[in-house]
């Protein structure tokens, strides 16, 4: 079999193999915060700017279109297929950089198992996308260093500019690229110069900058725009969202800056582990003594985005590293090619001295074997904590926040928290498009005539916990708000209260989010309730404690910096992951740890408390949480003639 093809059946196996773990852990249906913003505009014919990434929605409109049903689960798939081309591609390129299919294999596998890539590779996000056009770019830029031909090289221009459709954040890869094109060129800077090859830059930049325009016509439809110039400024206000990345980029406060670099140094473990970093040094010193010019290609790709990631100010920087974690893993498979190349010399005789020593081969294959099964070890250790394919936890979460609605006499006015109020879009638009809901903030000043058009027509006017307060802290009480029974879901406290004395349970604690502080007096009832003591509970920012409900804590840890507890408990393997870093990382799309019994997903862990009880088989039997987005809420109304 020639080299190239070896190449292509790897890339498409492991591909394959990757595809088989995300579709198999694929989060089932909706979610929240950015994802359930994703999952809400896919579908819609109009973009506005500040929705932006038209190239991710024409791919999951097309996958919304061939899977006709639930939209948030065919926008899962999208970045579920994604993700597993992203991975063949690395294969590809690494088999090219690391100059043997076993660099290519590590590299993709790294990537695979990775936790932070597996964890949005099974949602609707734009991640797996931007690493396959990565990859795609890189390979394009490969294939000219081969043969630098103006034809390989507008591949190249186009794929790049392609690229900036679904996240513009490619411009962080443009200094690594245009340093490899002019270090590899074969004139140099001379020949990048040259008229033709700047005009066709700029061509196809310019061609692929019109996917925008499915944005901007946005703004040419509204009746009585401005004009050109305003509206391109309003256009590219939003687009960039420069309102917020303003005050985010380079915006990591001097005192933060050892605490974040702890952070990198747990995130880059938990995607590679030591073994993997220390490949991936290996890889990056034998990628520039191989050829120099794509040593120093991989270096500034992984510099740059590191770089802008680690000083982004923003709750959810792990996945601003995705990036550099794509790079990490392409070196780390170099790396792995290195040793390879090591033992079939160690094997090789001196030159005109005879065959090759018998052993030499099945070192080889023994070492390639070793190789590979570091990063599939891995992938296989976190395939458990990725697994959301029975997390119905958004939908249920608002099936209880709308129980009781009947959408033909009563409408909802929600203030949320950015992430659910996102996921409350979904619900409303593809679960419950009969429910009337609107944003009470956007109609404070004529909030009481809406109430009373609709009390002329017999309409109940419920509310969410934070349009309640909001209206209440408005109006006081000219209006007549109460709780509505019909809504009302058993606190944590009375959750565990109801279950038999001897059930096992797990209960996390994390730092909770200073607007949504726990309570404590229901913390003290739940724990009551448990049969715990005041000092069973620990002070620090993350603790676990399991057990028997009733009976004294069997396993109990805590501390400042996230930890794994594994134990036995009543016969299974309890294994807890606290898997996020405060107070910096405060947005984790994945959760904020995992509850695992016997390798299957109990209770995603949330910030202030989450709880699980236990069957007997292990599988869970109730869960709770308090001071969570997933806490319940009370819901409240305003009924007709009061």
């Amino acid at each position: 079999m020639s080299s190239t093809r070896l190449r292509l059946l790897a890339a498409a196996s492991l591909a394959a193999v990757a595809f088989l773990l995300y579709v198999t852990t694929l989060l089932p249906g909706q979610d929240l915060g950015d994802t359930a913003s994703f999952q809400t505009v896919t579908g819609r014919t109009v973009l506005t700017p500040r929705e932006g990434y038209p190239l991710y929605y024409a791919v999951t409109n097309v996958f919304l279109h061939l899977l006709p049903g639930e939209p948030a689960r065919a926008c899962n798939l999208a970045s579920a297929v994604e993700a597993a081309l992203a991975v063949g591609l690395l294969v590809l390129v690494g088999a090219e950089v690391g100059g043997t299919v076993v660099a290519g294999l590590v590299a993709g596998l790294f990537l695979a198992g990775s936790y932070t890539f597996w964890s949005q590779a099974i949602i609707a996000e734009v991640y797996s996308l931007h690493l396959f056009l990565v990859g795609a770019c890189v390979l394009a830029l490969l294939a000219w260093h081969r043969r630098p031909t103006l034809s390989r090289l507008s591949l190249f221009f186009g794929i790049f500019a392609i690229g900036f459709g679904n996240h513009l954040s490619m411009v962080l890869l443009l200094p690594g690229f245009a340093l490899f094109l002019l270090v590899a060129a074969p004139d140099g800077l001379r020949s990048m110069l040259r008229p033709r090859v700047v005009l066709l830059a700029v061509g196809i930049a310019s061609l692929g900058a019109l996917q925008y325009y499915w944005n901007f016509s946005a703004l040419i439809a509204e009746p009585d725009h401005a004009g050109l110039v305003e509206m391109l400024k309003s256009f590219w206000f939003d687009v960039t969202k420069t309102d917020w990345r303003a005050v985010m980029v380079v915006g990591v406060p001097n005192s933060t800056i050892g605490d974040r670099f702890a952070m990198y140094w747990f995130d880059v473990g938990q995607q590679f582990g030591v073994a993997g970093v220390m490949a991936a040094l290996i890889g990056l010193w034998a990628a520039w003594v191989r050829r120099w010019q794509i040593g120093l290609l991989l270096a500034v790709l992984w510099i740059v985005n590191w770089g802008f990631a680690f000083t982004y100010n923003v709750g959810d920087t792990h996945v601003f590293y995705l990036p550099s974690h794509w790079a990490i893993a392409l070196a780390a498979g170099c790396g792995a090619g290195w040793l390879v190349e090591r033992v079939d010399l160690a094997g090789a005789p001196p030159r005109g001295a005879g065959p090759r020593r018998a052993w030499q081969v099945p070192a080889r294959v023994g070492a390639a074997l070793v190789l590979l099964a570091y990063p599939a070890w891995r992938a296989y250790d976190t395939y458990p904590a990725m697994d959301r394919s029975r997390d119905w936890g958004p939908k249920q979460f608002y099936d209880g926040l709308v129980a009781g609605l009947d959408s033909n006499r009563e409408i909802l006015g929600a203030d949320m928290n950015w992430q659910l109020h996102n996921g409350l879009d979904y619900y409303s638009k593809c679960t419950r498009p009969d429910l009337v809901m609107f944003d009470v903030p956007e109609i404070m000043l004529t909030f009481p005539f809406l109430v009373w058009h609709n009390q002329e027509m017999g309409r109940s006017v419920a509310l969410t916990e934070g349009s309640a307060a909001m209206l209440r802290a408005a109006y006081g009480d000219l209006l007549p708000i109460e709780r509505d029974p019909r809504a009302a879901q058993p606190t944590l406290a009375e959750k565990i209260a109801a279950l038999p004395r001897g059930t096992s349970y797990v209960l996390g604690l994390i730092e909770g989010d200073p607007d949504t502080p726990v309570d404590q007096a229901e913390l003290a009832n739940a724990a009551r309730a448990l049969g715990l003591r005041p000092n069973d509970l620990p002070r620090a920012r993350f603790a676990v404690l399991a057990g028997r409900i009733g009976e004294p804590p069997v396993a109990r840890e805590a501390g400042e910096r996230p930890f794994r507890l594994r134990t036995a408990m009543a016969g299974h393997r309890l294994d807890v992951r606290m898997e996020c870093w405060l107070p910096a990382d405060t947005i984790r799309r994945m959760g904020f740890g995992h509850v695992i019994v016997d390798r299957r997903h109990a209770l995603t862990l949330d910030r202030g408390v989450s709880f699980v009880a236990l069957n007997e088989d292990g599988t869970p039997r109730a869960t709770g949480w308090l001071g969570g987005l997933f806490t319940p809420q009370t819901r409240f109304i305003i009924r007709p003639g009061k």
